[in-house]
């Protein structure tokens, strides 16, 4: 006895109400923007790509006002518009780039200082002499070096990250190592206090050598 084939209903996609259409700029102010779109009046996301809804949001929420704009003058409004969004997001990747580079440029100067040896608070000079070379040589980055936070509690939660970092990327070297030893060797630091430095040494599979500090104990 044969199987009865059961057809299912298969539902209309991508290829009918799924692809952005020019004309929606002009007649419902909205844009394609990354995977959604983009209402140029309220900024608000629209996700789904169908007429149907695109048409709704405008009807509801703009079409009163922005009817009565016709001809050049909604090209012009349209291009006002995108051209305002385009300015916002220039302006939000700017603070964010300038973000970033002041928290590297803290993570930079912490580890200057650790390597140094120089006390913690260093920092609050450091940063002060930032600020004078800036105002002279390129007051235009001025914002950049106030932003970037080099008070003592973050020069030693930087350090503490930095020390983090570099242990686990230690970590990660010798698990790959197929061979290792550990090197003892006694030294003494400024004030004559005998200590004992711990090295590593190991071998990767692709006979590249590896060779760390991983600590030191003063003596008593």
């Amino acid at each position: 006895m044969s199987t009865p084939v059961i057809k299912t209903k298969k539902r209309k996609i991508d290829s009918e109400c799924r692809v952005f259409k020019s004309s929606w700029t002009l007649d419902f102010f909205v844009v394609e923007h990354n995977e959604y779109l983009l209402c140029l009046i309220c900024q608000e996301k629209i996700a789904v790509f169908k007429e149907y809804n695109i048409k709704r949001h405008y009807s509801t929420k703009h079409a009163d006002t922005f009817d009565t704009l016709t001809g050049q003058v909604r090209i012009d409004r349209v291009n006002l518009l995108k051209d305002s969004i385009n300015s916002q997001q220039s302006f939000f990747k700017a603070v964010k780039l300038s973000s970033e580079t002041a928290t590297k440029i803290s993570f930079l100067i912490t580890e200057a200082i650790a390597k140094s040896g120089k006390p913690l608070s260093e920092g609050e000079f450091v940063k002060d002499c930032l600020d004078i070379f800036a105002s002279v040589a390129c007051p235009d980055k001025k914002s950049i070096v106030e932003s970037i936070s080099l008070s003592h509690q973050t020069v030693a939660r930087r350090v503490d990250d930095l020390s983090s970092n570099i242990e686990i990327s230690l970590i990660k070297r010798l698990n790959a190592c197929k061979f290792y030893s550990l090197a003892l060797d006694e030294s003494t630091d400024v004030s004559d206090t005998a200590q004992l430095a711990i090295f590593v040494r190991g071998v990767t599979e692709n006979f590249e050598i590896i060779e760390e500090l991983l600590g030191k104990i003063s003596s008593m």
